[in-house]
């Protein structure tokens, strides 16, 4: 039997799935941006200066609120611990009472969103 209908060559092609470490590593890079950091700095297995360690807790609270990830996998993204990950969460949500503060996490959140359709190809992301 002939194939006379062919679906449109996008609707075949399947992108591959976007890895944990690659979605907090994205979001490491827009966080150290944000904060006129290095994302390096940010990913040193040390704890580094007291700023980017700041930083990479948001990162991973961007990563669990925005992205769903568990502590685990962001804990393996960024070379630590799950309890680790817990901790910069809390650290990171209490802090939401500063306003200047959440305002920049709104902001960061709303960089999140963007980046997180341009990964999975939806409609809007070459606006």
């Amino acid at each position: 039997m002939l194939l006379t209908h062919l679906a449109e060559p996008s609707a075949c092609i399947r992108q591959p799935p976007v890895s944990s470490t690659q979605i907090c590593h994205g979001i490491a890079e827009l966080v150290a941006d944000g904060f006129g950091l290095d994302a390096a700095a940010m990913m040193s297995p040390t704890r580094g200066a007291r700023r980017a360690a700041y930083a990479r807790q948001v990162a991973m609270y961007l990563a669990h609120v925005g992205f769903a990830l568990s502590f685990e996998a962001i804990g393996r993204a960024f070379d630590r611990d799950r309890t680790t990950v817990s901790h910069a969460c809390r650290v990171v949500e209490d802090s939401r009472d500063d306003e200047k503060l959440d305002r920049r996490l709104t902001s960061l959140e709303t960089l999140c969103a963007a980046f997180g359709e341009r990964l999975h190809g939806t409609p809007d992301a070459g606006v």
